[in-house]
């Protein structure tokens, strides 16, 4: 019986390790500059993400009552996520449409809503968006303040890893729907 392992070499030729070394290396450095933008969202038609922007679009005040709450994908971001949040509030003169943001971040909140609820929420639009369509920097449901971004207009959930908790409110942890591609929403 021939014992195999006396004829399998313990160390590559020096040219067959730089070779791989160099393969390695060029497909690493591929990966890098092809790689997609972080969580920050461009918007619609944005060269830069609303929280980078110096200007920023006024936040204003609005209270209403849910008429429709909406999961599903979007076509109008450069974020990260699949799907995201939409809920259609009746105000006392017209109907708007509100984005809360992605589904995986937004769980603690989906369990709450429902159609009718009365709500309030902080919001800003762009002069790109739609008529009467807002994303929302808070959102307060049952006498809980969901906070979605910070002062500077940044998603709660692209900050820090998991959570965004602040203010006692409940957290914004990014579940199993992140997807790491192209998303859907205004946010």
């Amino acid at each position: 019986m021939t014992n195999l392992s006396t004829n399998v070499p313990t160390k590559l030729p020096t040219a067959v390790r730089t070779r791989f070394r160099a393969g390695v290396f060029v497909a690493c450095a591929g990966l890098a500059l092809s790689g997609q933008p972080a969580s920050a969202q461009k918007g619609m038609g944005e060269a830069t993400g609303v929280a980078r922007q110096a200007d920023k679009p006024t936040v204003q005040s609005f209270a209403g009552t849910v008429e429709n709450i909406e999961i599903a994908p979007c076509k109008r971001t450069t974020g990260r996520f699949v799907e995201g949040v939409h809920v259609k509030v009746q105000m006392p003169d017209r109907i708007v449409d509100v984005h809360l943001g992605p589904s995986a971040a937004l769980e603690d909140l989906l369990d709450q809503i429902t159609t009718t609820n009365p709500v309030s929420f902080e919001g800003f639009r762009t002069d790109q968006m739609p008529e009467n369509t807002y994303v929302a920097k808070t959102f307060t449901l049952g006498g809980t303040t969901y906070e979605l971004r910070d002062d500077a207009l940044r998603p709660n959930w692209a900050i820090g890893g998991r959570g965004g908790r602040r203010g006692g409110a409940p957290s914004l942890d990014v579940g199993p729907g992140w997807q790491g591609s192209k998303g859907a929403c205004y946010w």
